[in-house]
């Protein structure tokens, strides 16, 4: 019995399925045939006391015409088919009766499209919507091409350096996937309103579609290893000439620096190209050669604390660099910017680290090293400090680093130690790369011959024991693990996060068995997973989505931050480091920031602030004037000097 009700079951779903497969005929049948079958039923009500003495008072049963098979007809097809207009042609003549249900039928089927248009219409908009279809409206509004990992920290950074800002997202995912996303990260309490879209930014119908010739600011994701959708994209963007007002500040990431050259040529200089591969490799390397950086760079990129502003100061006006500097109580001046007129085109053009005797000029903005806007200035001479210390060292690279893990920044961190190395410097690779391919794709890669490395491969699986059996680890003076997700999770960055957890895990335990400090440097590609590594030796932690993500943002803001930026994070130009304070004051002797900005002048430097081993490492950029400190041999100073290769 069961068996057969089954088979009746299955029976059935597939006839209504095949009805809905032909459509309008078959729906049509079916609807007919429901309407039949629901009225016969309905009709055997008259073996049940339809008629009967009890149901005489109630008005709706009809007995005029033959209280029997006719009435329980009348009665049956008015309950299934709730026609008010045929239900009053009771007791009509045949025709009037045919007409009178032809009608009613027909109003129930106007009924039924005009609900049915409305619905459908509702359905649309809302499917439109979900799929991020519709047309933006907005004006001056951030533009946002692209999504990889990045899209939070800009989020973030734009709703603390102007909270309520809209911002525009178009990238070739669903919206259902992006707002999930968004929510895990916490977005959705920031104050930032985000509107998103799904869509291709290299189209320019879809462009178009997201008002970007209404934008204030547009920036460029790299969503591919090769770059080519972020360039395809900075074609579009430089050759349009429809903006409304005055055109957009328009920024790139690119993610490789193979591809720099190219995008350079794509911008045709109306875009700022930021190389996320030059600039992480550059932050590792120079973290590398000065331990404790890492904490400067996340103070000096994130929105809290101590950044990179631009402010005109009128009164500094002809006025030496060197007594701005002491009349300045919180801030740091660490260069000048202007406009520069060239092929009838206005660039911001900057100069960092000037010499102490340079006089700011009239058109000039002075570059500074600040917690906010506006800056006031206290007209100071330069005293003279007691406790200047003469001497000088340069941060070197050590002479044996292992790098673990195989990303594409690994060539260019190659390159940068290179230039800093002394030759004879060893750089041991762990990866699961065997040798003969290592090697391969490092000359592949090679820009200029390494003339100061020389490359030692291994080839395992870094979270494993055995991967060390033939690495002493005791002879590496530095670590570094590079966010190297595992090869089944390549998209995935809490799968690059969880694997360098893993091998910082193996490298705590291995450590244990040497007595001599070895400075460890781990890249994050997620800030949520810094707590994470608290306890396992890790000295720097390079978040680096968030020293990228932090330039979008803040030159989408500023453009006059893209040349301060390109100057200080590129090869050749000034750079950020930590010396030891015995090259600037004498130590255990009472010490305030003063002496130091004095002192760095004398060596054509700037101080920017000081790292205290007693106090954890604890970093301070632009310190309090009137705090006294007593340096020890451990302590450093934080200046911004001139690379020395």
């Amino acid at each position: 019995m069961l068996t057969l009700f089954r088979k009746l079951q299955e029976n059935i779903r597939y006839r209504v399925d095949q009805a809905f497969v032909h459509k309008f005929i078959g729906q049509f049948l079916l609807f007919l045939t429901l309407v039949i079958l629901a009225t016969l039923t309905g009709m055997t009500a008259m073996f049940f006391g339809l008629f009967s003495e009890e149901n005489t008072g109630i008005s709706s049963i009809p007995r005029d015409i033959d209280a029997g098979i006719l009435d329980s007809l009348w009665w049956s097809v008015n309950q299934v088919m709730r026609l008010p207009g045929f239900k009053q042609a009771y007791g009509a003549t045949a025709p009037v009766v045919i007409y009178s249900l032809f009608l009613s039928l027909m109003g129930l089927v106007v009924f039924s499209v005009l609900i049915s248009l409305i619905n459908n219409t509702m359905r649309s908009r809302i499917e439109a919507l979900r799929k991020g279809d519709t047309q933006v409206l907005e004006r001056n509004h951030l533009l946002l091409l692209g999504w990889n990992n990045k899209v939070f920290s800009i989020l973030q950074q734009l709703a603390r350096l102007q909270p309520g800002t809209k911002v525009v997202i178009l990238a070739p995912r669903e919206i259902d996937t992006m707002q999930e996303q968004l929510r895990v990260a916490g977005i959705r309490r920031e104050q930032v309103k985000v509107i998103l879209r799904s869509g291709i930014p290299s189209n320019h119908g879809e462009l178009d579609r997201v008002a970007v010739n209404r934008a204030s600011s547009v920036i460029v994701l790299a969503t591919d290893a090769d770059d080519s959708e972020a360039i395809k994209t900075i074609v579009l963007l430089t050759a349009r000439q429809d903006w409304l007002g005055e055109p957009p500040i328009l920024t790139s990431e690119i993610a490789m620096e193979r591809n720099y050259e190219l995008a350079k040529i794509a911008a045709r200089d109306r875009l700022h190209i930021i190389s996320s591969s030059r600039i992480i490799s550059k932050v590792i390397v120079q973290t590398v050669r000065n331990p404790g950086l890492a904490d400067v760079y996340s103070e000096l990129f994130s929105s809290l604390g101590n950044s990179i502003y631009v402010q005109s100061m009128s009164g500094c006006t002809d006025r030496p660099v060197a007594e701005i500097a002491f009349g300045l109580r919180d801030a740091v001046p660490i260069g000048v910017t202007w406009d520069d007129q060239r092929d009838g085109a206005v660039r911001h053009a900057v100069g960092l680290n000037l010499e102490p005797e340079y006089e700011v000029a009239e058109d000039e903005q002075l570059v500074l090293l600040t917690r906010g806007l506006p800056v006031t200035d206290i007209r100071s001479s330069i005293p003279e400090s007691l406790i200047y210390q003469e001497g000088g060292s340069i941060p070197q690279v050590p002479a044996r680093v292992l790098l673990i893990g195989w990303t594409d920044i690994l060539y260019d961190i190659l390159q940068e130690l290179d230039a800093h190395a002394s030759r004879g410097t060893e750089v041991t690779i762990l990866s699961d790369i065997s040798e003969e391919k290592a090697r391969q794709q490092v000359a592949s890669h090679q820009t200029r011959d390494l003339k100061n490395l020389a490359l030692v491969f291994r080839e395992g699986d870094a979270v494993v024991s055995v991967a060390y059996e033939d690495i002493d680890i005791s002879t590496f003076q530095s670590i570094v693990v590079l966010a190297d997700p595992p090869d089944d999770r390549k998209d995935a960055e809490e799968g690059a996060d969880t694997r360098t957890l893993r091998i910082l895990l193996r490298l705590s335990d291995l450590r244990k068995q040497v007595d001599t400090h070895i400075h460890t440097v781990a890249e994050l590609l997620d800030e949520n997973n810094r707590g994470l590594l608290a306890g396992l030796g890790v000295d720097d932690i390079v978040v680096s989505s968030e020293i990228v993500s932090a330039q979008l943002a803040q030159i989408a803001r500023q453009e006059v931050l893209a040349p301060i930026y390109r100057e200080l994070l590129s090869a050749g130009g000034v750079e950020i480091s930590l010396r030891p304070a015995r090259d600037y004051v004498k130590l255990d002797t009472d010490c305030s920031f003063s002496d130091l900005i004095y002192a760095s002048q004398q060596k054509m430097e700037i101080a920017l602030g000081l790292r205290l081993a007693r106090e954890g490492g604890e970093v301070l950029l632009n310190p309090p004037r009137d705090t006294r400190w007593r340096l020890g041999e451990a302590d450093k100073v934080i200046v911004l000097a001139q690379q020395v290769y």
